[in-house]
């Protein structure tokens, strides 16, 4: 199949889940191109601005999926396209099927705006929340379900759960402190708690982050992580840390309320319901090393399979064509 893949690919986030979305549709025999709505948009102006080059952006995708003539169209959040550009692309492209995938979280009241103005003109919209807060965007022209952020093999190659000599036991990284960011308070009381574990806290509380192949060798440093979100009781919902820590051998700590306890073990993840068990379970395993290794190991294995960047993105292929499904996907498959 010819896909066209058009959405933001960070040159500073190789890991990035479209990066590994494109990995896996290759693999699955899939003929993908790339088009970067930004940079597009950047090229296209001599000031280099992105609000500039809008039109141009528009313009070359339309012109892209013309000349390519791709059987499905997967959008990133691309707020750039309009929609009407899509619409003219249905019109030169026969038997087209658009899709739009969304990472974001639903507390953000944007992101469910646009959510909502892409339900108008896509075929399917693919969002990491899953359950009966997708309910929301039914009852326009687009279907609505859930899918994981994948892992895949070759850029989550590490495996932590092989060594013992790791300098930092715990790992914690954001991208920035938000305002009324419960997040800071949080690490610092885990801390405090926690005064025999080697924390590495990055993004927050002096700290600067840290992205690119810094990143992941930081994340190779570590023996354990932290996938800690603003709001944890989110169904399903999770940043793609936890794909990046789990499929890089950390042993993962994750809240209960976020419902990942129906898709892994209590041997498989580190799971807690109050801060006190959380730094209960840091200060264990920070003293018990081979029983983190056995539960980093079987996490290991588990993400890698059911979160694979080929069955993540043959589930999107599988959805838009209204065929069977190629895998038997573990995640929630329900449509709205």
């Amino acid at each position: 199949m010819r896909i066209l893949f058009a959405c933001h690919f960070k040159y500073n986030m190789h890991y990035g889940i479209m990066h590994k979305l494109v990995h896996g549709l290759t693999r699955q025999g899939h003929n993908v191109m790339l088009f970067d709505d930004r940079r597009v948009a950047r090229a296209a102006t001599i000031f280099n601005s992105r609000k500039w080059g809008i039109g141009s952006a528009n313009k070359r995708l339309y012109e892209a999926c013309a000349q390519f003539q791709p059987e499905l169209l997967v959008l990133g959040h691309c707020e750039m396209i309009q929609n009407i550009t899509l619409d003219l692309i249905r019109k030169a492209v026969p038997n087209l099927r658009i899709v739009y995938r969304n990472d974001d979280p639903l507390m953000h009241t944007q992101n469910v705006k646009d959510i909502h103005n892409r339900a108008k003109s896509v075929d399917w919209i693919f969002i990491t929340t899953a359950g009966k807060d997708l309910q929301q965007f039914a009852g326009q022209r687009a279907k609505i379900t859930h899918v994981p952020n994948p892992t895949d093999r070759i850029i989550d190659a590490g495996k932590n759960f092989e060594h013992s000599n790791q300098p930092h036991d715990v790992f914690y990284g954001i991208g920035g402190v938000y305002k009324d960011d419960p997040r800071p308070a949080f690490m610092e009381n885990i801390r405090n708690a926690c005064p025999e574990t080697r924390f590495d806290i990055r993004g927050m509380l002096g700290k600067p982050n840290v992205f690119g192949v810094g990143y992941y060798a930081t994340l190779s440093q570590a023996k354990m992580g932290l996938n800690y979100s603003r709001e944890n009781n989110v169904y399903l919902y999770s940043s793609d840390r936890m794909a990046q820590y789990m499929g890089n051998g950390l042993l993962t700590f994750i809240d209960r309320a976020t419902g990942f306890p129906e898709l892994f073990t209590e041997e498989q993840v580190g799971f807690y319901n109050t801060p006190e068990e959380l730094a209960e379970k840091i200060r264990f395993y920070t003293a018990n090393d081979t029983a983190r290794k056995a539960i980093a190991y079987q996490g290991w294995q588990r993400i890698h399979d059911i979160f694979a960047s080929e069955k993540v993105g043959q589930y999107m292929v599988d959805c838009a064509l209204e065929q069977k499904h190629s895998f038997s996907y573990a995640w929630p498959t329900t449509v709205y």
